[in-house]
């Protein structure tokens, strides 16, 4: 996660890596955050989700699957991916569409995922033909974040964007969060900025420093303005 990997107009530019996919932070490490608050973050967000112990789930984007154990044991569970991760059990077409049939689902997970595909419509209006009618949408995505290719990294959204595109596709609105607020938000993006031009020696207690302001920002906000301006949003939406 800490390796340059090209530059671009003359400032580095670094892959932030997945840090919604890392479960303990250390204490300088520099999305401590986002990190500590996102799991509980998605957890409550799921528990809308309304899965029973027989429900089907599709984690639209795995990855690794680390929210599996958001749902029941007994729940079928099943992980899609692009071809090559040997984690999932189903592979996306070379479109990123889903080879399953309309209304197979009871509920759909997509957490740090909708940034990164090329076409944030077709993969919405996928979510919603897989899900069967009163099934539910659980998903994540950036606000305001610095840039992260995994391969690539693409769009960024206000919370009205992102809900403006879930209804879109057919969705309605049941549940929508932000989560880091403005400030922290700002502060975040400043320590990036200046992280990677520091000495190696002066890293760990920039981030420590700047991990602790962004703790005690997010103090200043309260849900209804995180809704407006945070750092990661999520909503959870419902196929009528």
């Amino acid at each position: 996660m800490e390796s340059a990997s090209d530059t671009r107009d003359g400032e580095p530019r670094f892959d932030a890596g997945r840090p919604s996919d890392v479960h303990h932070a250390t204490y300088a490490h520099r999305y401590r955050e986002h990190i500590r608050r996102l799991r509980p973050f998605l957890a409550g967000l799921a528990r809308d989700l309304n899965v029973g112990d027989a429900a089907r789930v599709l984690d639209y984007g795995a990855a690794e699957s680390p929210y599996r154990d958001f749902f029941p044991a007994t729940a079928e569970y099943v992980a899609a991916d692009l071809p090559g991760n040997t984690r999932a059990n189903l592979s996306l077409r070379p479109d990123g569409s889903v080879p399953v049939d309309d209304g197979s689902f009871d509920a759909v997970l997509s957490t740090q995922v909708l940034e990164h595909v090329a076409d944030p419509a077709l993969y919405l209006s996928e979510a919603f033909r897989v899900l069967r009618p009163g099934g539910r949408l659980m998903l994540s995505t950036h606000g305001t974040f610095i840039y992260h290719p995994d391969p690539e990294d693409y769009w960024r959204w206000t919370g009205a964007g992102l809900q403006r595109a879930a209804t879109d596709a057919g969705f309605r609105i049941v549940r929508f969060e932000g989560m880091i607020g403005l400030l922290p938000t700002g502060l975040q993006l400043v320590q990036d900025a200046i992280y990677w031009h520091l000495p190696r020696l002066l890293r760990v207690p920039f981030a420590w420093l700047m991990q602790g302001l962004i703790a005690l920002g997010d103090h200043l906000h309260g849900d209804e303005s995180r809704r407006y301006n945070a750092q990661v949003y999520g909503v959870v939406a419902e196929k009528p």
